[in-house]
């Protein structure tokens, strides 16, 4: 009784532990610290958003303020100089119509430059004459006013002294003369050598007749234009400064000489001068650069003047004006008077308000000055973070109330049903539990209808876990057997690739070896270990791997099976290997090997050599035998040889020598065929899993193609000078054997019908090539492809030799000719053996001509359509 309780009392100890949670652990903590953190990311992305946008939005709003209002000084100063260019084009037709009139000249011009208020802007004006235009004897001849102390303009005439520089090389003055007609060149800023007026200078051509009689001129005054510079209450921006440049970047405003007096003013001078005083400014004086580079690119894409054109006048420019010059003159000649694009920078400090400011950089199209807007960004960030602490405490306010009400729906709809969920569970009271499930129609009452479904099938599950143990230990025994059995099954593969008399490897695509044969070592004379992982490089000389890896490089570029012939350095010297080369691929296609069989052809290599050799010899003996026959042709007409058919003959002898090559060629090209067929086979092999079907099937393919080049070998190694050598009954076993792809495919069956261990006394390759041609000619003709037959198809080859005669039956049960074909085929050979004449080269005419010529035979013809067909060779080997 003692012992039941006591169990009891400690599940229900264990049971008030579990239900009891730490406050850590609560889901009731954990969901308050997960709110507190969302809560945190929400509001400080919040107000950074806030403030970024809302500094944006202020900062968009100077940026296009401060542009409005250049553009507003824009236009202010262009009807200034718009007005400029009207009074200096009056002066001009004053001077055009009134050339030779002085007094009347000097009455008007005073008149002309005193109107309006342009009295605190006009510095003085003028004509200037162009050498002997206003009078012949007069070469300086200028009508110049100035104005005075008292504010009058004075006539001076101090350019037109003798001793004085004269003004005909002004700078103001010469590039007037290219200017069109109504167009207004504005000089850089300058002082007037006699008035010591800080000015800039508007000057119009003057012509009469198209002919250049001198410029008119209006001087404006730079404490005039700087007045129209100032930051005045018009700017709704409230702070900042102008900065102004004329077109070659030299200063027309200063709104630094009331800040710092003690410094001299900058009107006039360069902005490269204001740079050394204040080198917060570098930035936009790069910036201005910039800008002239660019248009002076635009503008001399289609220049009107070369500057080899302007020579007269840059001559007369400071070195460092000469492109601007160039720049501004074709500017005026193009009219280039749009609207230029509005360039914005931030500068670090200046040297007014020592803050962050905003430059934005305006240019006048019609006159290329450079007006520049520099505003303090301090103004504008106080505004904007003023309106986003607004904004942000009233969304932070919202938000904390937000999760507050989330935190007290998430506690009523979700934890507390949670916890009193896992309390049922926990006490095993699944009736309470399915209750409560049954009262609720959300998703906590089918999470709980999930759990007593759960439970339930937790029982099933507990049953048949032993049965699925069962089964996975009998499944991983399964697994074993079969990973043994594809060990053993590559274990084979490897003793077909290592009995191989072929050279076999695979490379990687970076050109390391990862396969290589028994054979492969042995002919080398390397370890397998030392080629794994080597490089051609490393194993071969330079010029072989450098073959190797052109012929690496093509498979890959052809992704093709290819075959080459090639030098390879083995331990018993250089010999020539044909090798094959295919890509190994992967499931989705991709190359991930190459592969390569190689076959040491050598010996064939010899023989052919030495075959070409002896035909070269047998041509030499023909010309011989002609230059013979060509000397004594008496002796040969009475001796009853025809010289014509003595021709014809040695053509026949040259063109049967010339078959040898082709059916080495043949042979070789089919045993080629063969050999991609099987590193096609290993390919598939290496690619996916290895079956008992196609692991047959290759082996089979192997040993065929093994027998067949043993077969070919002693064949093709035969001596072509011996005569006495050839044992049909071998001979054409092993020619068979040669041609078995081609008889399989064609589905014939051949008989040999030979007395064993007979020796003819023919050459082997004479032997050779009668036997291909005859046999090739009875497969082409009497059994073609597409054409079936009702019977199995048979060729049947019978060798008889009787006192120095040889005959040579060929019979098949094929097509058959008919009997027209056949009595025409019988008279062409019948001719053709009388007068060594005929057609086609591989014909049973051209047979029978060298049968005739060489053996004194003959071939005969006999068939029924349908039927058969039977060729009979006659060979006097005795006579030949």
């Amino acid at each position: 009784m003692n012992g039941s309780q006591a169990p009891m009392v400690a599940n229900e100890k264990d049971e008030a532990g579990s239900l009891n949670t730490q406050w850590k652990n609560s889901l009731t903590f954990k969901f308050t610290i997960v709110q507190f953190v969302v809560a945190v990311l929400i509001i400080a992305s919040s107000i950074w958003l806030i403030f970024s946008t809302e500094k944006k939005h202020h900062m968009d709003t100077q940026l296009s303020l401060s542009q409005n209002y250049g553009l507003a000084v824009i236009e202010q100063l262009q009807q200034v100089t718009s007005k400029i260019e009207t009074l200096a084009n009056t002066i001009g037709i004053v001077g055009e119509t009134y050339r030779g009139q002085d007094e009347v000249v000097k009455e008007l011009i005073p008149s002309l430059l005193d109107i309006g208020e342009r009295h605190q802007l006009i510095a003085g004006g003028g004509i200037w004459p162009e050498p002997g235009m206003f009078g012949k004897q007069k070469t300086r001849n200028s009508f110049f006013w100035a104005r005075d102390k008292h504010d009058e303009f004075q006539y001076l005439d101090n350019y037109n002294s003798a001793e004085g520089p004269g003004y005909h090389q002004a700078f103001w003055y010469l590039p007037a003369k290219y200017f069109q007609d109504g167009h207004t060149h504005w000089s850089k800023s300058y002082v007037d050598p006699y008035t010591k007026e800080v000015m800039i200078t508007a000057s119009i051509p003057m012509r009469a007749d198209h002919s250049f009689i001198g410029v008119a001129t209006v001087d404006i005054a730079l404490r005039g234009l700087d007045k129209r510079f100032n930051f005045s209450d018009q700017n709704p921006l409230s702070k900042g400064y102008i900065l102004a440049l004329d077109s070659y970047n030299n200063l027309l405003a200063d709104p630094f000489d009331e800040s710092d007096k003690q410094q001299t003013a900058m009107l006039g001078q360069p902005l490269s001068r204001l740079i050394q005083r204040y080198p917060q400014l570098a930035p936009i004086a790069k910036r201005i650069e910039t800008m002239d580079q660019t248009f002076s690119q635009q503008i001399m894409t289609s220049p009107a003047y070369r500057p080899e054109q302007l020579e007269k006048v840059l001559v007369q420019t400071p070195r460092e004006e000469r492109e601007r010059l160039t720049t501004l003159i074709n500017a005026s000649i193009r009219g280039s008077h749009g609207k230029t694009p509005i360039v914005t920078l931030e500068l670090s400090s200046d040297p007014l308000f020592n803050e962050p400011v905003l430059v934005s950089i305006l240019t006048m199209a019609q006159t290329q000055w450079k007006i520049i807007l520099v505003t303090p960004l301090s103004s504008l960030a106080s505004q904007a973070n003023a309106i986003a602490l607004k904004i942000g405490a009233f969304l932070l306010l919202a938000q904390l109330i937000a999760l507050l009400i989330l935190f007290i729906f998430q506690h009523k709809l979700f934890i507390r049903p949670i916890f009193q969920i896992v309390s049922a569970l926990q006490n095993g009271n699944l009736g309470r539990l399915e209750l409560d499930a049954n009262k609720r129609h959300d998703e906590v009452g089918q999470l709980a209808k999930a759990f007593i479904a759960r439970s339930n099938q937790l029982e099933i599950a507990y049953a048949s876990l032993d049965a699925s143990n069962l089964a996975l230990e009998q499944q991983l025994a399964m697994q074993q057997l079969a990973q043994q059995e594809l060990e053993n099954k590559k274990e084979l593969i490897n003793s077909l690739l290592n009995a191989s008399q072929n050279l076999i490897c695979i490379k990687d695509t970076h050109g390391c070896y990862s396969l290589v044969n028994d054979k492969f070592c042995e002919v080398m004379g390397i370890e397998r270990a030392r080629v794994i992982g080597m490089r051609d490089s490393d194993l071969y000389p330079a010029h072989i791997a450098e073959i190797i890896n052109h012929h690496d490089h093509i498979i890959l570029g052809s992704d093709q099976a290819q075959s080459f012939e090639q030098p390879m350095p083995t331990v018993h010297g250089e010999r020539i290997y044909l090798i094959t080369k295919y890509p190994i691929k992967d499931k989705d296609g991709n190359i991930i090997a190459l592969g390569a069989m190689a076959v040491d052809i050598s010996s064939l290599k010899a023989k052919q050599a030495e075959l070409e050799q002896t035909i070269k010899l047998q041509g030499a003996r023909n010309t011989e035998l002609k230059q013979a026959l060509d000397a004594k042709p008496q002796a040969v007409v009475k001796e009853g040889i025809d010289l014509k058919g003595l021709a014809q003959l040695k053509q026949i002898e040259l063109a049967q020598q010339a078959i040898l090559p082709q059916v080495v060629h043949l042979l070789l090209r089919q045993e080629l065929q063969a050999l991609e067929q099987i590193f096609i086979q290993l390919r598939q092999l290496d690619a996916g899993d290895i079956d008992e079907p196609q692991l047959a099937k290759f082996t089979e393919a192997l040993t065929s193609q093994i027998d067949i080049i043993r077969h070919g070998q002693s064949l093709i190694s035969a001596d072509i000078t011996d005569v006495r050598a050839t044992v049909p009954d071998l001979f054409l076993q092993d020619l068979v054997a040669m041609l078995r792809p081609q008889l399989d495919a064609k589905g014939v069956a051949v008989e040999i019908d030979c007395p064993h261990h007979l020796t003819l006394p023919i050459s082997p390759w004479h032997f050779l090539v009668l036997c291909h041609r005859l046999i090739g000619n009875s497969l082409q003709h009497a059994f073609p492809d597409g054409q079936a037959l009702n019977r199995p198809k048979q060729l049947r080859i019978g060798i008889r030799y009787r006192e120095g005669v040889l005959n040579l039956t060929l019979r098949d049960n094929g097509l058959g000719i008919g009997q027209a074909r056949l009595e025409k085929l019988t008279h062409a050979l019948d001719s053709s053996s009388n007068n060594n004449s005929g057609k086609g080269q591989g014909s049973l005419i051209h047979i029978n001509q060298w049968l005739k010529a060489h053996f004194n035979g003959r071939l005969t013809v006999s068939s029924q359509s349908a039927q058969f067909t039977e060729l009979v060779c006659e060979l006097h080997l005795d006579k030949a």
